[in-house]
């Protein structure tokens, strides 16, 4: 994750590594950083922008990074998602079940509160930008 995370700095010039990015897009913990990094270095008319959407709220979904997935959604912006992917969004921001699962018991309320906060004004901030395409 790191190194995906990593890449996404070099922009256009880790273009070459566009295909070891991909490769990690089956693996669900790897999902948000591999998009995000795709979103910085891949030729954006290569992309399958509403697929990497689809795939970084499944991994937000199973709890494999759900706070990458808010970062890779923010690289994606707002043109990719569909209406049923803000509605995934909005559960994850809003729904009864928590985002975070997992961790060290005293500390998943607590994430899990910092990641709502977080997604909701994403949500937000997406459909406002939506609206505006």
């Amino acid at each position: 994750m790191r190194a995906a995370r990593a890449t996404a700095l070099l922009g256009p010039a880790g273009r070459p590594l566009t295909a070891r990015l991909e490769a990690l897009l089956d693996d669900p913990v790897q999902v948000p950083a591999a998009v995000l990094a795709l979103a910085a270095v891949a030729e954006p008319a290569a992309l399958d922008h509403a697929g990497l959407a689809t795939a970084v709220l499944d991994a937000a979904e199973q709890d494999a990074d759900p706070t990458g997935a808010l970062d890779a959604l923010q690289s994606l912006g707002s043109a990719p998602l569909t209406p049923s992917h803000r509605a995934r969004l909005a559960v994850l921001a809003d729904g009864d079940a928590r985002g975070i699962r997992s961790g060290v018991e005293d500390r998943i309320i607590r994430e899990d509160e910092t990641f709502r906060k977080r997604a909701r004004p994403l949500l937000d901030t997406l459909e406002a930008d939506g609206t505006t395409h």
